[in-house]
């Protein structure tokens, strides 16, 4: 009986050392990383201040009064991918109190460029970046996770889309979220973000 009693009391010991140490790892390592991820400020060295292509006015309605900022208006709607074009990534990033519209970072690539987008109130700063020579989807998330931690969306555009905005006219992924995608005159492509 004692023998027994012995067994258990070590195995409860050796599975309680087991469960500190790993709740201490996962306090102390893992649970820090993915919190720091939405404080990090995205860094910009040579930037400039875009010049939009303004686009014809919508029937979109605005978001509810609130603080936060969600990109999709309704949590049902589903991301549907064309083919062709660029891809664009964008994360929310600090926004100073008293903003009326949210902080984002944003990655534009094409076959040629790349891209990173900064948006603060209603400017919006672009800086090219070093083209990558790994897949442009694998140079997207690897840039969005050192700058800003982790993406909000990602999506691509096809050349029909990029044209329609070159032309002035909105995009059909604005009725579904709480901005508006623009491009710039140098063809970068960016959402900027409606009012909180």
């Amino acid at each position: 009986m004692f023998r027994k009693f012995l067994s258990g009391l070590v195995f409860g010991s050796g599975f309680a050392i087991a469960f500190v140490f790993i709740a201490y790892i996962g306090l102390q390592v893992i649970f820090p990383a993915v919190l720091s991820g939405s404080d990090k400020t995205p860094e910009f060295n040579d930037s400039k201040s875009a010049e939009v292509i303004e686009q014809e006015s919508s029937s979109m309605a605005q978001i509810a009064a609130g603080t936060s900022f969600e990109l999709y208006k309704n949590s049902r709607v589903k991301m549907q991918v064309p083919t062709g074009g660029g891809i664009l990534s964008i994360a929310s990033v600090n926004t100073p109190t008293g903003n009326k519209y949210p902080s984002t970072y944003q990655l534009w690539i094409t076959e040629s460029e790349f891209w990173q987008v900064r948006t603060t109130e209603q400017n919006v700063e672009i800086e090219k970046l070093e083209y990558p020579n790994v897949l442009p989807i694998d140079a997207v998330d690897a840039t969005m996770r050192k700058q800003a931690g982790y993406a909000m969306s990602t999506m691509t555009f096809h050349s029909e889309a990029i044209t329609s905005l070159k032309m002035g006219h909105g995009s059909w992924h604005d009725q579904d979220m709480n901005g508006k995608t623009k491009i710039t005159i140098e063809g970068v492509v960016f959402i900027q973000p409606n009012e909180f």
